[in-house]
Parts: C-alpha cells; structure tokens; sequence
C-alpha cells in the first residue's frame, strides 16, 4: 500500500515537472515567433521608411556614413588578418593533401568553395555581429532607456528614420564590402601560402581560381552577406529599441539579440545553401 502510494506521488510530481517543461518550452516558443514577427516588421518599416520623402536626407547620410566607418573602417585590420589566417588554413590543411594525389586543379575550386561562397560570407558576418552587432543594441539600448528616442518623437522626428534606416543600411553596406575585403584577402593569402607550404605553380593555382568562379558562386556570395547585413541590422535595432525601463536590460537585450541574429544566420545560411545545390 505504501509502495503504491510513494509510486503514484512520485508520478504526480513528474507529470506536474513535465507540465511546468511544457508550458515553459511553448512560451518560450511563442516568445520567439512574436520576435521574429516583430523583426520582420520592422525590416519592412525600414525598408518603406528609406524610400519614403522626408527631411533631413543630409542628417540621414551622415549617419549612414559614420555606421559604416564604424563597422567597415575602424576594425579592418582585424578582418584582414582572420582572412589571411582562413586562406592558410585551406592551404595547409587542404593542398598539400591535394599535391600528394595530383589534385592541384582543385585547388582553385577549393577556395571557390569555402572562401567565396560558403565560408567566406558567413566569417565576414560574425565579424560585424560580434563587433557592430552587439554595440548597436547597446547604444540604441541606452538612447531607449535615457528617454531620448521618447524626445525625438516629441520633436516629431521619426526615430526609425534618424537612428534606424543609417545603421541598418550603414551596416548592410559594410558587411558587402568587408566581404569583397575578406574573399580577397583569403584568396590572396592562400595563394602565398600555397608556394610556401605546398609544391603549387602560381600559374596553376590561379588558372584553377579562374576556371572555377563563376558569376553564380559570386551571386550567392553577395546575396548572403546582403541578407545576413539586414538581418543583423534588424535585429540589433529591435532589441535596442526594446529597452525601455531600466539600464540593466541593455545588458539582458544585447545577449538576446547576438543570439537571435547568430540563429538566424544559421538558418538564412542553410536555406540559401540548400536552394544553390537543388
């Protein structure tokens, strides 16, 4: 009696443990779909808001412009070198394999492959997400919680289009260009690497690069880091502009929008990939 009894408590207590899960893991569910709804919203809002007519357009240029000296300008170097180290990678790891089984024609497809149109996009992508990402919803974070986005409503200035549409294009734009920067100097840099490490012909190792680009692979390069610039831009705004009551939630809204932009480019990066090889 007393085993059925402990036995059927301890069912009770594991259904109502298994409930709690539940019911967390759906709010948590439906946390993240009205954000993701929300984010798409806004795209759209900065989208209409970039085309619309307005004043102010020097104001808005300008910003535009200090964004992208911000994230394209101020931290290149960085990007550089990671570059040169993602093409000394391939390099070591892949051509010296290559050269053993008289592969070298693949080289130039290797670095195709990874550097132009599948790693390339994506490393240039967590690099502004790691540096301009997160210091926007910091920043837009703290105008939020200071009241003064509140004040430039009051003023009948549209904060959409004064602190939103610089960064979002500002962003957008050097993420393109970093990327241009990143496959360039990757490239480079494996072709160096390449007559140092490996018995390559400079001759043949850039015939196989040539022979193996092509307008697709550059078209689903620049696609990629067109749409993970957006995608960035969105969401650090919406979490920034999030912020409202107090300076501990920029802290608590950065994380969340790092992740959800890191989720989302995974998920963007998958779908594009998948489509390119269907």
């Amino acid at each position: 009696m007393k085993a059925s009894n402990l036995i059927s408590r301890q069912i009770r207590v594991l259904g109502l443990f298994l409930g709690q899960a539940a019911n967390k893991m759906a709010e948590a569910l439906l946390s993240y779909a009205a954000n993701l709804l929300n984010i798409c919203a806004l795209f759209y809002r900065l989208l209409m808001t970039t085309f619309a007519s307005g004043v102010g357009l020097r104001l808005v240029w300008r910003e535009t412009a200090q964004q992208i000296y911000f994230t394209a300008i101020q931290g290149v170097h960085v990007l550089v070198f990671s570059a040169l180290t993602l093409g000394l990678v391939v390099i070591v790891h892949a051509t010296q394999q290559l050269v053993k089984v008289q592969g070298e024609e693949f080289v130039g497809w290797l670095l195709v492959t990874l550097v132009v149109r599948e790693v390339g996009p994506v490393w240039a992508a967590f690099f502004v997400l790691l540096r301009s990402g997160s210091a926007m919803t910091a920043e837009l974070g703290t105008l939020s919680v200071t009241r003064e986005v509140e004040a430039l409503e009051m003023m009948g200035i549209d904060p959409y289009r004064y602190l939103g549409v610089p960064r979002f294009w500002g962003l957008t734009i050097s993420l393109v260009a970093l990327y241009v920067l990143c496959a360039f100097t990757a490239v480079l840099g494996g072709f160096f690497f390449a007559q140092i490490f490996a018995d390559v012909f400079w001759g043949e190792f850039w015939l196989s690069f040539i022979n193996s680009l092509q307008w697709l692979d550059l078209a689903v390069g620049f696609a990629k880091c067109t749409a993970f610039g957006m995608i960035i831009a969105s969401v650090s705004i919406y979490f920034g502009l999030k912020a409202e009551k107090h300076l501990g939630e920029i802290a608590l809204y950065t994380s969340k929008g790092a992740l959800t932009s890191l989720v989302l480019l995974v998920g963007f990066d998958i779908i594009l990939t998948t489509a390119y090889y269907l």
